[in-house]
């Protein structure tokens, strides 16, 4: 009897938040085979592909792929310029595009981002995937640039693609704003946001891995954009409740009123918009065409 051969994939950005916590995840669930490119190769069991090596060389690896998962990306907008974001966004998406059509890889994957759609839904209903995007700032229009990148360089192969738009990840060694927040509730001081009833969605890095193991091979997530979250909407409170209990932290709020956060607003504006504003996304058809629902257990 012929044993069925290991799914190959190959993943960029293996060594970033999201990679660190996928790749494990597929060998494990999808008992996949593993090809890492990254910028920096570490000792792992997978086989690593710099991106410094020769074109040629990356064709060579990614020879048998059965699916490329993009992470890889410039993610934060402090201190990046336009420049920047066109050559670890743009140029270097172009590249593994170019890559997968040589190598003809049947699918690609690619992490994309929420704020392609925009920064913030106060006021409006919540974004979903067959929204006009509306990017707001220079990471937002990267991933857009990138997603039609996609779309243009793979339209007239056989090559399928699939566009996932999360909003903040969250797990370990969170990132970010996130990383901020938990730096806080390690302060064990009471914080100011007992009050507050925004909505914002998140999704968990168990969430988000399970749903880029599911596109890899559904006959639906083809040819898809696709929002993700937790399919919760919480309020800033929450949020800093949700981190806590990761780390088996207490916490104490206490209630500031509204007025405070809108006198500081035109001081700080995008760092009270994220602390009292809504983001929420709509994952209606992520669910109904994939069967996909998130685990909040």
């Amino acid at each position: 009897m012929r044993m069925l051969a290991r799914m190959r994939i190959a993943v960029t950005g293996a060594n970033g938040f999201v990679g660190r916590a996928l790749c494990p995840f597929l060998e494990k669930h999808l008992g996949a085979e593993l090809i890492t490119l990254t910028r920096t190769p570490t000792q792992s069991n997978n086989q690593e592909v710099s991106f410094s090596a020769t074109d040629q060389e990356l064709i060579q690896a990614l020879k048998g792929v059965d699916c490329l998962i993009h992470l890889a990306a410039r993610a934060h907008t402090q201190n990046s310029t336009v420049t920047d974001f066109e050559r670890d966004n743009q140029t270097l998406t172009a590249r593994i595009l170019n890559l997968c059509v040589i190598a003809k890889i049947p699918r690609v994957i690619y992490l994309s981002s929420i704020k392609v759609n925009g920064n913030s839904t106060s006021g409006r209903m919540p974004y979903t995937a067959d929204d006009v995007p509306q990017p707001e700032d220079i990471y937002g229009q990267s991933k857009l640039d990138c997603e039609n990148l996609l779309k243009q360089q793979l339209t007239h192969t056989e090559i399928q693609w699939v566009i996932i738009r999360p909003p903040l990840v969250y797990g370990d060694n969170n990132k970010g704003n996130l990383h901020t927040l938990e730096t806080l509730i390690g302060k064990h001081m009471p914080l100011p946001f007992g009050k507050l009833d925004n909505r914002r969605d998140l999704i968990s890095i168990e969430n988000l891995c399970n749903l880029i193991a599911l596109c890899i091979s559904h006959p639906n997530a083809a040819n898809n954009i696709f929002l993700a979250s937790d399919d919760i909407s919480r309020s800033t409170r929450d949020i800093i409740q949700l981190l806590a209990n990761r780390k088996k932290i207490p916490v104490r709020f206490f209630n500031l009123p509204n007025w405070v956060f809108t006198l500081i607003k035109p001081c700080a504006p995008q760092i009270i918009e994220r602390l009292t504003g809504n983001l929420q996304v709509d994952i209606t058809k992520t669910k109904s065409l994939l069967g996909w629902n998130p685990d909040n257990k």
